[in-house]
C-alpha cells in the first residue's frame, strides 16, 4: 500500500522511448534505484518507480509518441541538488546525457550545470556554494543582469 510519505510534493512522470534503457540511465547517471514495474502485453512498461536521493520519479513507455524525442524536445526542466556537480555531470554524461551547460558558480550561490538525457529531458543540476539572503541574492542578481546587458550591446554595436 502506498503512503503519504511515500509521495510528498509533485512527483514527476516521464514518457521514455525505452524504460529499460531509461532505468539503465538514471541509475547509472543519477543513482537511482528501481522500486517498482508493471508490464502490459508485449512487455511494455506503463507503469515503473525509480527513487533518485529520495525523490519518486515515474517513468513508462511511450504509447501514443508523445515522448520529448517523438515530440522534437521538451520545455520542461528537472531539478536536482547533488554532493558534487562536476562529479554528478560527468557521470550523466558518461551515462549518455548531452551536456548543455557545463558546471559553472552561478550568482545565486550554486555550482549548476544543465544536460539532455537520452530520452529528451533536461536536467539542471546544482550544489549549494554558498547561502545569500533574499537581498544578497538580488543584489548578485542585478549584477549579473546588468553585465548580460553590457556584453548583449557590446556584440550588438556597430
Amino acid at each position: 500500500m502506498i503512503t503519504d510519505d511515500e509521495f510528498r510534493g509533485v512527483t514527476p512522470q516521464l514518457i521514455v522511448s525505452d524504460t529499460d534503457a531509461a532505468v539503465r540511465f538514471y541509475a547509472a547517471a543519477f543513482g537511482a534505484d528501481e522500486l517498482l514495474r508493471n508490464t502490459g502485453p508485449g512487455g511494455r512498461v506503463f507503469h515503473c518507480e525509480l527513487l533518485i536521493m529520495g525523490g519518486r520519479l515515474l517513468l513508462h513507455d511511450d504509447f501514443d509518441d508523445d515522448s520529448p524525442t517523438a515530440i522534437g524536445g521538451s520545455p520542461v526542466v528537472l531539478h536536482l541538488y547533488v554532493e558534487d556537480v562536476d562529479a554528478a555531470f560527468r557521470a550523466a554524461v558518461d551515462a549518455g546525457a548531452t551536456p548543455t551547460a557545463p558546471p559553472e558558480d552561478a550568482f545565486w550561490g550554486d555550482r549548476y550545470a544543465q544536460l539532455t538525457d537520452p530520452f529528451g529531458h533536461r536536467w539542471s543540476l546544482a550544489s549549494r556554494r554558498s547561502e545569500l539572503s533574499v537581498a544578497e541574492q538580488q543584489e548578485a542578481a542585478d549584477t549579473w543582469s546588468a553585465e548580460a546587458l553590457d556584453e548583449n550591446d557590446r556584440r550588438t554595436a556597430p
